[in-house]
């Protein structure tokens, strides 16, 4: 009878494990998501989804998309269908709770994908509400 006192007590801390963790990576990230758009141009920018994928839109269009992963203050751009440069690809973010910014990091600075480099190089995308 102990044993299966003990399987259940390990069941229950690996439980309570489990859920702690997913938690706390849940909080780790305070990557925003929903509608990000050009704040001289609202026709123009970034749709970020919860479940990790993202796309773009240009007046109505939407012609790249993707997925995406955030580690502590990177945006890591996991796939596109372009397969334009390498990836995954990572740019610096900060959000202030209206304004995404990104920052290109030393590996960015060398992306030979020049659209994605220049719409993370520097920019800020305003949250469309």
């Amino acid at each position: 009878m102990k044993i299966g006192k003990v399987y259940l007590l390990m069941f229950a801390l690996v439980t309570a494990s489990l859920i702690l963790s997913a938690c706390a990576s849940s909080t780790l990230s305070n990557f925003p998501t929903g509608r990000f758009a050009d704040p001289e141009d609202p026709l123009v920018g970034f749709d970020f989804h919860e479940d990790g994928t993202w796309n773009n839109f240009y007046y109505g269009a939407h012609e790249v998309w993707g997925t995406y992963s955030v580690k502590g203050d990177l945006f890591i751009e996991e796939t596109n269908n372009f397969n334009c440069g390498k990836s995954p690809m990572s740019f610096r973010y900060t959000f202030d709770g209206t304004n995404l910014h990104f920052e290109l990091t030393e590996e960015s600075k060398n992306d030979e994908c020049e659209g994605r480099r220049n719409a993370f190089d520097g920019t800020t995308w305003v949250i469309v509400k």
